[in-house]
Protein backbone atom coordinates (compact mmCIF):
# COMPACT_ATOMS: atom_id res chain seq x y z
CA UNK A 1 0.00 0.00 0.00
CA UNK A 2 1.51 3.31 -1.05
CA UNK A 3 0.79 6.50 0.82
CA UNK A 4 0.99 9.92 -0.76
CA UNK A 5 3.72 12.13 0.69
CA UNK A 6 2.61 15.63 1.61
CA UNK A 7 4.78 18.72 1.22
CA UNK A 8 6.00 18.54 4.84
CA UNK A 9 7.57 15.09 4.34
CA UNK A 10 4.89 13.15 6.26
CA UNK A 11 2.75 10.59 4.49
CA UNK A 12 -1.02 10.34 4.88
CA UNK A 13 -0.43 7.06 6.74
CA UNK A 14 1.51 8.90 9.46
CA UNK A 15 -1.68 10.71 10.49
CA UNK A 16 -3.14 7.44 11.78
CA UNK A 17 -2.87 6.94 15.51
CA UNK A 18 -1.89 3.26 15.28
CA UNK A 19 0.11 0.79 13.22
CA UNK A 20 0.37 -2.99 13.05
CA UNK A 21 3.67 -4.72 12.43
CA UNK A 22 5.61 -7.92 13.09
CA UNK A 23 7.46 -7.99 16.42
CA UNK A 24 11.23 -7.64 16.61
CA UNK A 25 13.50 -9.01 19.37
CA UNK A 26 13.89 -5.52 20.90
CA UNK A 27 10.09 -5.28 21.37
CA UNK A 28 9.74 -8.19 23.80
CA UNK A 29 10.61 -6.33 27.05
CA UNK A 30 8.14 -3.56 26.17
CA UNK A 31 5.43 -6.14 25.39
CA UNK A 32 5.98 -7.94 28.69
CA UNK A 33 5.81 -4.70 30.69
CA UNK A 34 2.78 -3.24 28.85
CA UNK A 35 0.55 -6.33 28.80
CA UNK A 36 -0.44 -7.72 32.18
CA UNK A 37 -3.29 -10.11 31.34
CA UNK A 38 -3.89 -11.94 28.08
CA UNK A 39 -6.18 -14.55 26.58
CA UNK A 40 -3.83 -17.38 27.58
CA UNK A 41 -3.03 -15.86 30.99
CA UNK A 42 -6.19 -14.04 32.16
CA UNK A 43 -4.90 -13.59 35.71
CA UNK A 44 -1.64 -12.05 34.48
CA UNK A 45 0.98 -14.70 35.24
CA UNK A 46 4.23 -14.71 33.23
CA UNK A 47 4.42 -15.96 29.67
CA UNK A 48 7.80 -17.69 29.85
CA UNK A 49 9.56 -18.01 26.52
CA UNK A 50 6.48 -18.27 24.31
CA UNK A 51 6.73 -14.68 23.03
CA UNK A 52 10.41 -15.08 22.17
CA UNK A 53 9.83 -18.26 20.20
CA UNK A 54 6.78 -16.77 18.47
CA UNK A 55 8.82 -13.74 17.47
CA UNK A 56 11.60 -15.97 16.15
CA UNK A 57 9.02 -17.86 14.04
CA UNK A 58 7.61 -14.50 12.86
CA UNK A 59 4.25 -15.39 14.45
CA UNK A 60 3.86 -12.36 16.72
CA UNK A 61 1.97 -9.30 15.49
CA UNK A 62 1.97 -5.99 17.41
CA UNK A 63 -0.44 -3.09 17.46
CA UNK A 64 1.23 0.17 18.42
CA UNK A 65 -0.40 3.50 19.09
CA UNK A 66 1.27 6.87 18.79
CA UNK A 67 1.58 8.68 22.12
CA UNK A 68 1.48 12.37 21.25
CA UNK A 69 2.83 13.45 24.66
CA UNK A 70 5.86 11.16 24.49
CA UNK A 71 6.16 11.54 20.70
CA UNK A 72 6.81 7.81 20.43
CA UNK A 73 5.06 4.56 19.50
CA UNK A 74 3.70 2.54 22.46
CA UNK A 75 2.67 -1.14 22.49
CA UNK A 76 -1.13 -1.42 22.55
CA UNK A 77 -1.49 -5.16 22.08
CA UNK A 78 -0.24 -8.31 20.43
CA UNK A 79 -1.49 -11.52 18.88
CA UNK A 80 0.50 -14.77 18.90
CA UNK A 81 -0.61 -17.23 16.24
CA UNK A 82 0.32 -20.29 14.24
CA UNK A 83 -0.75 -21.25 10.72
CA UNK A 84 -1.00 -24.97 10.17
CA UNK A 85 -0.12 -26.68 6.89
CA UNK A 86 -3.84 -27.08 6.09
CA UNK A 87 -4.26 -23.23 6.26
CA UNK A 88 -6.06 -23.34 9.60
CA UNK A 89 -5.09 -20.52 11.92
CA UNK A 90 -4.57 -21.11 15.64
CA UNK A 91 -4.76 -18.08 17.92
CA UNK A 92 -2.39 -18.95 20.75
CA UNK A 93 -2.59 -15.70 22.69
CA UNK A 94 -3.93 -12.16 22.43
CA UNK A 95 -3.01 -9.42 24.86
CA UNK A 96 -3.84 -5.74 25.22
CA UNK A 97 -2.19 -3.00 27.26
CA UNK A 98 -3.49 -2.54 30.76
CA UNK A 99 -4.98 -4.75 33.44
CA UNK A 100 -8.17 -5.67 31.53
CA UNK A 101 -8.67 -6.60 27.87
CA UNK A 102 -9.39 -3.77 25.44
CA UNK A 103 -12.01 -5.17 23.05
CA UNK A 104 -11.29 -2.73 20.22
CA UNK A 105 -7.57 -3.50 20.13
CA UNK A 106 -8.14 -7.27 20.35
CA UNK A 107 -10.78 -7.26 17.58
CA UNK A 108 -8.60 -5.10 15.34
CA UNK A 109 -5.57 -7.35 15.77
CA UNK A 110 -7.58 -10.52 15.13
CA UNK A 111 -9.32 -8.95 12.12
CA UNK A 112 -6.03 -7.75 10.62
CA UNK A 113 -4.45 -11.17 11.11
CA UNK A 114 -7.43 -12.91 9.46
CA UNK A 115 -7.30 -10.47 6.54
CA UNK A 116 -3.54 -10.92 6.04
CA UNK A 117 -3.51 -14.72 6.24
CA UNK A 118 -6.94 -15.60 4.73
CA UNK A 119 -7.26 -18.91 6.62
CA UNK A 120 -9.80 -21.58 5.68
CA UNK A 121 -10.70 -21.76 9.38
CA UNK A 122 -9.42 -20.77 12.77
CA UNK A 123 -9.43 -22.06 16.30
CA UNK A 124 -8.83 -20.60 19.75
CA UNK A 125 -9.00 -22.03 23.28
CA UNK A 126 -10.30 -19.70 26.01
CA UNK A 127 -10.87 -20.35 29.69
CA UNK A 128 -14.59 -20.49 30.36
CA UNK A 129 -14.26 -18.12 33.32
CA UNK A 130 -12.43 -15.48 31.21
CA UNK A 131 -15.68 -13.70 30.41
CA UNK A 132 -14.13 -10.65 28.74
CA UNK A 133 -12.19 -12.77 26.23
CA UNK A 134 -15.21 -14.98 25.51
CA UNK A 135 -17.32 -11.85 24.88
CA UNK A 136 -14.68 -10.43 22.54
CA UNK A 137 -14.64 -13.59 20.39
CA UNK A 138 -18.45 -13.83 20.47
CA UNK A 139 -18.67 -10.31 19.04
CA UNK A 140 -16.45 -11.07 16.02
CA UNK A 141 -18.44 -12.40 13.02
CA UNK A 142 -17.83 -16.07 12.25
CA UNK A 143 -16.63 -17.21 15.70
CA UNK A 144 -18.66 -19.83 17.60
CA UNK A 145 -18.15 -22.23 20.52
CA UNK A 146 -17.83 -25.81 19.33
CA UNK A 147 -19.28 -28.38 21.69
CA UNK A 148 -19.31 -28.40 25.48
CA UNK A 149 -16.41 -26.93 27.48
CA UNK A 150 -13.37 -29.16 27.96
CA UNK A 151 -11.89 -29.74 31.39
CA UNK A 152 -8.13 -29.46 31.83
CA UNK A 153 -6.96 -29.15 35.39
CA UNK A 154 -7.82 -26.83 37.04
CA UNK A 155 -10.14 -25.03 34.55
CA UNK A 156 -12.86 -25.52 31.95
CA UNK A 157 -12.09 -24.23 28.44
CA UNK A 158 -14.30 -23.14 25.54
CA UNK A 159 -13.09 -24.29 22.13
CA UNK A 160 -13.80 -21.46 19.69
CA UNK A 161 -13.87 -22.03 15.92
CA UNK A 162 -14.08 -19.53 13.10
CA UNK A 163 -15.93 -20.27 9.90
CA UNK A 164 -15.56 -18.04 6.82
CA UNK A 165 -19.11 -19.06 5.87
CA UNK A 166 -20.53 -17.73 9.15
CA UNK A 167 -18.43 -14.57 8.82
CA UNK A 168 -19.87 -13.91 5.34
CA UNK A 169 -23.42 -14.54 6.59
CA UNK A 170 -22.90 -12.09 9.47
CA UNK A 171 -21.55 -9.43 7.11
CA UNK A 172 -24.62 -9.86 4.90
CA UNK A 173 -26.80 -9.46 7.99
CA UNK A 174 -27.62 -13.14 8.56
CA UNK A 175 -26.69 -13.22 12.25
CA UNK A 176 -27.23 -10.22 14.48
CA UNK A 177 -26.59 -9.95 18.19
CA UNK A 178 -27.30 -12.73 20.63
CA UNK A 179 -24.78 -15.16 21.97
CA UNK A 180 -22.52 -17.37 19.94
CA UNK A 181 -24.21 -20.38 18.32
CA UNK A 182 -23.35 -23.72 19.90
CA UNK A 183 -22.34 -26.82 17.99
CA UNK A 184 -21.30 -27.22 14.39
CA UNK A 185 -21.58 -24.37 11.88
CA UNK A 186 -24.40 -24.67 9.36
CA UNK A 187 -23.64 -26.61 6.19
CA UNK A 188 -21.08 -28.96 7.74
CA UNK A 189 -21.80 -32.61 8.24
CA UNK A 190 -19.79 -35.40 9.75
Amino acid sequence: MLAAVRGDGWSAMDELAYRIRAAEPDDLPAVRSAIKASLAQPEGRGRGTSLRTAQQRNELLLLERYDTREKDWVIGGYVEWHMRVDDTLTLRDVGTAGETPHAGVAKHLIGELMQQLSPVGATCVVRRDAEAWNEILASIPGWFVEGPPEYRRPHYYNIWKWSPELARQAQRGGRRGGGPPRGRPPGRRR
